[in-house]
């Protein structure tokens, strides 16, 4: 289970012991810079442990994190911290570089050398903390890429970003082998970004070809919307032939085209339940997530879900306007 911080909940005079025992629990033993007004304290975070993987979910506005110099003793494990930016900017200073990280960027930190984050304002994030050698990257490779903001527009930077981001949303629902998987992926898509990033082709080669599903998945949902989904393109933005992108896909029982309808089916039910879509029409809906022809996106959405996509609407609306009658 998630283990929660609401600082809202405490009361103001609580609520900046509770940050700061919170953030080591995330960070490591780090100094926690808040606004000086108690009143003014935010902090909503989730975190849960997917095996030796620790995944966070922060919203808050600390000003400062600093990490000094701490000596690695025999109770202090090393870890990789990967953070990525979903709103907000902060500084990021480590191993003599500087960074803006701005809403989508990576970055990488070493717990174990000195590093600083300056906020500025709010900000949102996804943390994953990873033991270094779980990892297993050689000092060298972190020491390159430590406080380098890496941006989403990399596909395999996008992918890792999507991927982490929807483990932080869906922490619950894990079983225990799906923690394992999860475990395993978040590894090797760390891995598969620090060595690609670094252009090191000999040491990115498995980590890449073992998250190849993943990665292509992530950007399938990143680009559902996208008319020009295809297979070429897709086997393009992840350097590897058609084929082989077929052949990766079948070893996992996946039929491309048919998982990516049943994707965007997925997307198009999600938004016609919706109240917040409710003025939107059925075929803007349909045309949205890449169906151009509405007569069609009818005939395969009853197919999928047993109702029209028009029936299913007017069935969730009734619901709400009966919620809403007095008793």
């Amino acid at each position: 289970m998630a283990v929660l911080l609401d600082a809202a909940s405490l009361a103001p005079g609580e609520r900046a012991d509770a940050i700061r025992e919170f953030s080591w629990s995330i960070n490591g033993r780090v100094e926690v810079g808040l606004p000086p007004n108690p009143h003014r304290q935010r902090a909503y975070v989730t975190t849960n442990a997917l095996g030796s993987v620790k995944v966070s979910e922060i919203g808050w506005n600390v000003t400062r994190l600093l990490c000094t110099a701490v000596p690695v003793d025999e109770d202090m494990v090393p870890h990789v911290l990967v953070h990525l930016q979903e709103a907000g900017v902060s500084d990021v200073r480590q191993g003599g570089r500087h960074a803006l990280r701005r809403a989508g960027d990576l970055t990488v930190l070493d717990d174990t050398k000195p590093y600083e984050v300056l906020f500025h304002g709010s900000t949102h994030s996804v943390l994953v903390r990873v033991p270094a050698h779980v990892l297993g990257l050689r000092p060298s490779l972190l020491d390159q890429i430590t406080a380098v903001p890496l941006s989403s527009e990399r596909p395999a930077v996008g992918a890792t970003a999507a991927f982490f981001t929807r483990l932080a949303r869906h922490q619950d629902a894990a079983g225990e082998a799906e923690t394992a998987l999860f475990t395993e992926a978040s590894v090797d898509l760390i891995r598969a970004v620090v060595t690609a990033v670094l252009d090191r082709d000999d040491l990115a080669r498995a980590p890449l070809n073992r998250t190849l599903l993943v990665r292509v998945q992530e950007y399938v949902r990143l680009h559902l919307a996208d008319r020009d989904l295809t297979a070429e393109r897709i086997a393009a933005e992840h350097d590897v032939s058609v084929r082989w992108l077929y052949l990766t896909l079948s070893r996992a029982g996946i039929t491309l085209g048919e998982w990516i309808r049943t994707q965007r089916l997925e997307e198009c039910r999600r938004e016609l339940v919706s109240p917040v879509h409710q003025f939107m029409t059925i075929e803007a809906i349909a045309h949205r997530w890449g169906f151009a022809s509405a007569a069609h996106f009818s005939r395969v959405f009853k197919t999928a879900y047993g109702v029209s996509p028009r029936e299913l609407r007017l069935e969730h609306a009734a619901g709400r306007a009966d919620s809403r009658r007095p008793d």
